[in-house]
């Protein structure tokens, strides 16, 4: 290789190395700011928090929070869809449409239990300043919601079909099932008596016996 080449592959590799770095470093501070709004939002509220209290806590000047955020709705529109896309992520590598109803319903709860359980302040500040917040986000939500709600309607209906359910409303069922998980947050104590893997076992063999399925042995706890 001609030395003039090799010298232009090595810059170009340094400047790639730079280029990440520098990103990673964004990202990095950019999570400092979204964890620190996030609880802001949380003990004081959404309309109490200032962008230069968030600024405080971190110690930096407004033009540092402005840098990687427009504002403060921005930084809540991150937090609202960061939180969403975990629920949606509860889905993946889940055969919703081919998978056996039961097993599927029960590795949902699963999941879902234990989300909940790990993002429950994201959940409490959203549930507690959703009066509050911009239309835009609610709609958002709401539409993010009711796509988790018709998959696990999907589920419950293909059960109904295969005649291992049985469910008068698969839609009102969903909504059981959904408030039993969402307002875990309101009582798990991580000092409490049961893990998360313990609560989301019982969960989803409650949420079993909601749509009158077999249950399967429960694991026991190690």
């Amino acid at each position: 290789m001609p030395r003039k080449d090799k010298a232009k592959r090595i810059d170009e590799r340094r400047k790639g190395d730079q280029n990440s770095i520098r990103n990673r470093l964004f990202e990095f501070k950019r999570e400092q700011i979204l964890e620190v709004a996030e609880r802001l939002f949380y003990v004081r509220g959404y309309k109490s928090t200032t962008v230069d209290a968030i600024a405080a806590e971190l110690s930096v000047t407004k033009p540092f929070i402005y840098y990687h955020f427009h504002n403060k709705q921005d930084i809540l529109h991150v937090l609202v869809e960061r939180t969403m896309q975990r629920n949606a992520d509860v889905f993946d590598g889940i055969d919703i449409e081919n998978g056996k109803p039961a097993d599927v319903l029960r590795e949902l709860c699963r999941r879902t239990v234990k989300l909940v359980i790990e993002i429950r302040t994201s959940i409490a500040m959203f549930w507690r300043e959703q009066k509050v917040m911009p239309e835009n986000e609610k709609r958002y939500m709401h539409t993010m919601k009711q796509g988790h709600d018709a998959q696990l309607t999907r589920v419950i209906e293909r059960g109904i079909d295969a005649g291992d359910f049985s469910v008068p409303d698969p839609k009102l069922t969903v909504l059981f099932i959904q408030g039993m998980i969402n307002w875990i947050y309101t009582w798990y104590r991580p000092e409490g008596r049961l893990t998360p893997d313990e609560i989301a076992e019982h969960v989803s063999a409650m949420a079993l016996r909601m749509v009158s399925a077999p249950q399967a042995p429960r694991r026991r706890s190690r």
